[in-house]
C-alpha cells in the first residue's frame, strides 16, 4: 500500500481526456515534476481526507509525488456559502502545515470535461492542488442525501457557486460528474477513496457515495491502477495503529485544519471525541482499478458488545439472538443488507445472519429470525455511527447483565455501542494507565498516572492515593504549545508529547522513591529523560542516555524498569525486535552516584523463542533480591508463560509453560504481586466473566504461583458490576496490607458523538492470602476523561 508503480496510459481516450484536462491547468500546476507518481484522492468533504486517509497522503507528498486533492462536497449539509469558503481557508492551511510551506494558494476555476470547478494549487510546492466540486451534502444521520440523489435517482444537481462573488453554479447529472471526475482519476498513478462497501448511517452517505462513485468511474479508466479504500467512522472505536511520530504530525495537520473550521481545535489533542479518536487510526483496503465490482460489496462482520465482551449470536431460524463468547463461528457473522429505500431514509438496512441468510425482525418487543422481506418495516433497521443500532421499532440495542436488551435511546452508556470487530480500543492490550510505586519514599505506594493537555500535544503527570481516598496532585506539568499557523512540528527537539513517548516509573537513583522515566525517539536513537523524585513532584527532565539509531522506539516491543543488578537502582531493559523472531534483551544500567546517567545498552539475552508481541512483567522471588521478568505471550492459540532469570550479567530465559485454553490470549489482563508473602511472583489474571448464569458477574480473577513448578491457575475470586473492558489491575502491598487495586472507567451517559466516556477512578480490594478479596473500597473519581489517560506501552499484543 505505501508503494505503487508507475504506468503509462495505453488507452487513447483516457489519454485524450488527460491532455485536454492539462491544457486547462495554469501554468503553476503544469510545473510541477510528477514523475515520482501521481496520488489521486476523492472524498466527500474537506476533512475528510485529513481524517481519514492521511498520513498515507504526507507519506506519498514527501516521496516526492504530485497530490491532487478532490472534495465533491462544499461545505456540509445545509451550509451557506460561506461556510464553504471556510472550510476551503481551513483546507488550505492544513495542506500548506503538511508540506512545510508558507500557505500561500494559487486559485482559479478550471474546466473538466465541460464543468467548471475550482482549483488551489500551492504556491510554494504546486506538487499540491486541490479541487472543490462544491456540490451539496447530505445529512449524517438522515435527510435529503443529494449526492445518493444524483447517483442512484439520476437527480440534477447545482453546486455552490464557483466565484468568491456567488456567480457561476454548475449542474451535474450522473453522466457528467462520471465525466469530469474521470479527467482527474486518469493522471491517476494510485487512487485514494473512502469506503463504499458499508450501509448509511454507520458512515456518512456523503463518504458512502463519494467512494461508489469514484469507484464505479475508477473502473471505466481501461487501466490497471491500485486504488485504496478508506474506513471512515468506525476506525474511532479500534486500536490506534498508526506510527507515534506519524500521529503527531497529523494531529498538528489537523488542528490547524479545525482552528479555522470551527475555530476550536482542542479536541484533536484528546482521545475521547470524534476528531480525536480518527488522529492515531487509519484502516483501509486495496484493490485495482481493472477489478470489476459492483458499486456495494456486502462483508461479513461481527457485533461486538464491549461492555459485556461478547459477540451477538444467531440462535437459529424463528428464534432470537442471543449474547455469547466470542468464538468466530458462522452463527456470529452477520450482514448488513441496504435495501430499496429513497437516498436519506434512515430505515436502510436488513440484519441478516450469515449462518442461516434469515433477518432479523423486532415484533411485539421482541426480536425473532425469519425469512427476509425487504418490504417489512418488522426488518428495517438503522445501524448508527458511533456504534448505536436502532432497531425496527426504534429501540436501542444494547447489554444488560451480559444479556441481550432493547430500550428506549436516551441516556445511553457504553453498553449500547457495537463494534463491528472484537478487536477495538477497549480490549487492546498494547494499553496502559496507572503505574504504581512508592514516589514519595514513605513505605505508600501511589497511582501515577499520565493525562492527556487539551492545549496542544503535552501531557500532565498525577498522583493519586491508594490508601485513602483524596484529590490527586500534579507532578509534573509538560507544556508543549501548539500554533496553528506554524509549519514546523509543535514537538521538534527535545519537546516531550503524549503520543510519542512512553514512560517507565523506578528507583533509578537508589534513594527509596520512585523516579519517572520518559523514553523518545531523538537523534536517530532513543533518549531516556529522568523526572527525579522530590518527594511531592517530579524534577525537570535531564538526559539519563542518548543510544545509537541502533536503538529506535519503533523497534523496541517494550521498555522495563527492574532492578536487575540487585542494587536497589532500577535499570532498564530495552525488549528490542530481531530482524529474524523473537526478541534481542538489552539492558541500561545506572552509573556513578546519583545515578544522573546511564550506560550504553548491553545485550543480557537473545530470546529468539519469545514472541514479538510479548508482555514482560517484573518479578522477584526473594525480598531484597534482583528481580527477574516473566515473559506472556501465546502459542498454539493459549496463554503461555516464560520465567526470565537474572543471572549476573545476563538473562536465562526459559522454558514455555500454556495454561488452559479458557484462558484466551488477546482477553486476559495481567499483573504481579506478592499474594502469598513478600515475593513478588503471583501472577494475577483477569478475565471476562462469560457464565450467563451469574447476571451482574463480569470479571473472573486467578492466579498462577510462578513459585510453582506446576504454573496452574487458580480460580480466586469474581468481581461484580465491572466490565473488563474498563479496568486496568496492579497489586500492592502497604501499611494496609495487601490489595488488588482497579484504575478502572466510571460509567457514564455518552453523547451522540462519542464513542466513549466517564471520569477515571481507583477500587481497592483488600487481599488475603491466595487472592481471597474482600468488599471494594472506593478511593475517588478523578478529574478529567478516563480514556485521557490511555496510553500505548508496548508497540503489538
Amino acid at each position: 500500500m505505501r508503494s505503487s508503480a508507475i504506468r503509462f496510459v495505453h488507452d487513447s481516450l483516457v489519454a485524450f481526456l488527460a491532455l485536454v484536462a492539462f491544457a486547462f491547468f495554469p501554468v503553476q500546476a503544469r510545473a510541477a515534476d510528477c514523475a515520482a507518481g501521481t496520488l489521486v484522492t476523492v472524498v466527500a468533504h474537506l476533512d475528510d481526507d485529513l481524517l481519514f486517509v492521511d498520513p498515507a497522503i504526507t507519506e506519498r507528498l514527501d516521496a516526492g509525488w504530485c497530490i491532487t486533492t478532490v472534495h465533491l462536497i462544499g461545505g456540509a449539509n445545509g451550509a451557506d456559502f460561506a461556510y464553504v469558503l471556510t472550510r476551503e481557508r481551513a483546507s488550505r492551511l492544513a495542506y500548506a502545515r503538511m508540506a512545510g510551506v508558507p500557505n500561500e494558494w494559487i486559485e482559479s476555476n478550471v474546466t473538466l470535461a465541460g464543468k467548471q470547478v475550482h482549483q488551489m494549487v500551492l504556491k510554494a510546492k504546486p506538487q499540491v492542488r486541490l479541487l472543490e466540486f462544491r456540490l451539496p451534502g447530505g445529512g449524517v444521520r438522515g435527510g435529503r442525501e443529494p449526492l445518493g440523489l444524483l447517483w442512484e435517482q439520476h437527480a440534477t444537481l447545482s453546486t455552490y457557486p464557483m466565484n468568491a462573488d456567488g456567480t457561476v453554479r454548475v449542474k451535474y447529472d450522473r453522466d457528467s460528474l462520471s465525466a469530469a471526475l474521470k479527467v482527474v482519476l486518469a493522471q491517476a498513478t494510485q487512487i485514494y477513496t473512502l469506503n463504499p462497501d458499508t450501509v448509511p448511517f454507520i458512515e456518512h452517505p456523503d463518504h458512502i457515495f463519494a467512494a461508489r462513485i469514484t469507484r464505479h468511474v475508477a473502473q471505466t479508466l481501461g487501466k490497471s491502477v491500485p486504488i485504496v479504500y478508506h474506513v471512515t467512522y468506525p476506525t474511532g472505536g479500534w486500536p490506534g495503529n498508526l506510527p507515534s511520530a506519524e500521529v503527531q504530525r497529523k494531529r498538528d495537520i489537523v488542528a490547524s485544519y479545525f482552528s479555522i473550521d470551527g475555530s476550536e481545535w482542542s479536541h484533536v489533542f484528546g482521545e475521547f471525541q470524534w476528531n480525536g479518536n480518527w488522529i492515531s487510526r487509519r484502516y483501509a483496503f486495496e484493490d485495482r482499478t481493472d477489478h470489476r465490482v459492483p458499486d456495494f460489496q456486502a462483508y461479513p462482520m461481527q457485533l461486538f458488545n464491549a461492555a459485556a465482551s461478547r459477540c451477538l449470536t444467531s440462535a437459529g431460524p424463528g428464534r432470537a439472538p442471543t449474547l455469547a463468547a466470542c468464538a468466530n463461528s458462522p452463527a456470529q457473522q452477520w450482514r448488513w443488507d441496504p435495501l430499496t429505500v429513497y437516498p436519506g431514509n434512515p430505515r436502510n438496512a436488513a440484519l441478516v445472519s450469515v449462518a442461516t441468510s434469515q433477518c432479523i425482525a423486532e415484533r411485539d418487543g421482541y426480536l425473532v429470525s425469519e425469512t427476509c422481506d425487504q418490504w417489512d418495516q418488522a426488518q428495517r433497521w438503522t445501524p448508527w455511527d458511533f456504534g448505536i443500532v436502532y432497531t425496527p421499532m426504534r429501540h436501542c440495542l444494547g447489554e444488560n447483565d451480559g444479556k441481550l436488551t432493547m430500550r428506549g435511546c436516551t441516556a445511553l452508556t457504553t453498553r449500547f455501542r457495537w463494534a463491528t470487530t472484537q478487536r477495538t480500543q477497549e480490549n487492546d492490550l498494547r494499553l496502559a494507565t496507572a503505574m504504581v510505586g512508592d514516589i514519595a519514599g514513605a513505605g505508600e505506594p501511589s497511582a501515577v498516572y499520565v493525562q492527556r493537555r487539551h492545549d496542544g500535544p503535552g501531557f500532565n503527570v498525577y498522583a493519586a492515593s491508594l490508601a485513602k481516598a483524596s484529590p490527586p496532585a500534579l507532578w509534573y506539568a509538560d507544556a508543549v504549545p501548539f500554533d496553528p499557523l506554524a509549519t514546523a512540528p509543535s514537538c521538534a527537539g527535545d519537546k516531550l508529547c503524549f503520543d510519542s513517548v512512553r514512560f517507565l516509573l523506578g528507583d533509578f537513583s537508589g534513594d527509596g522513591k520512585a523516579d519517572l522515566m520518559i523514553v523518545a525517539a531523538r537523534q536517530g536513537g532513543t533518549a531516556f529523560w529522568l523526572l527525579r523524585s522530590t518527594g511531592d513532584h517530579f524534577e525537570a527532565p535531564r538526559l539519563w542516555l542518548q543510544t545509537s539509531q541502533a536503538f529506535r522506539p519503533e523497534l523496541a516491543q517494550q521498555y522495563v524498569a527492574a532492578d536487575l543488578t540487585g542494587t536497589g537502582r532500577a535499570s532498564v531493559l530495552i525488549a528490542q525486535k530481531r530482524a529474524d523472531r523473537g526478541l534481542d534483551l538489552w539492558v541500561a544500567t545506572a552509573q556513578g552516584a546519583g545515578a544522573v546517567v546511564g550506560s550504553a545498552p548491553a545485550l543480557w539475552a537473545q530470546a529468539d523463542t519469545l514472541n514479538q508481541n510479548v508482555n514482560l512483567l517484573v518479578r522477584r522471588d526473594k525480598a531484597g533480591a534482583r528481580e527477574s521478568l516473566v515473559a506472556v505471550d501465546s502459542a498454539d492459540g493459549r496463554l503461555a508463560l516464560t520465567l526470565i532469570a537474572t543471572e549476573g550479567t545476563r538473562l536465562g530465559v526459559g522454558e514455555r509453560h500454556l495454561l488452559p485454553a479458557t484462558f484466551v490470549p488477546g482477553f486476559v489482563k495481567v499483573t504481579i504481586g506478592a499474594v502469598h508473602d513478600e515475593d513478588r511472583n503471583t501472577l494475577i489474571l483477569l478475565t471476562p466473566h462469560l457464565d450467563e448464569t451469574s447476571e451482574d458477574a463480569m470479571i473472573d480473577v486467578a492466579t498462577v504461583d510462578l513459585s510453582s513448578a506446576a504454573y496452574a491457575p487458580v480460580e480466586a475470586a469474581t468481581l461484580h458490576g465491572l466490565s473488563w473492558s474498563d479496568v486496568f489491575p496492579a497489586f500492592v502491598r502497604d501499611k494496609q496490607g495487601a490489595a488488588l487495586v482497579l484504575y478502572r472507567r466510571t460509567d457514564a451517559t455518552l453523547g451522540d458523538f462519542y464513542f466513549t466516556g466517564g471520569a477515571p477512578a481507583l477500587s481497592r480490594y483488600p487481599a488475603g492470602n491466595g487472592l481471597a478479596l474482600g468488599a471494594a473500597q472506593d478511593l475517588g473519581t478523578l478529574p478529567g476523561l478516563f480514556s485521557e489517560t490511555v496510553r500505548i506501552d508496548r508497540l503489538a499484543q
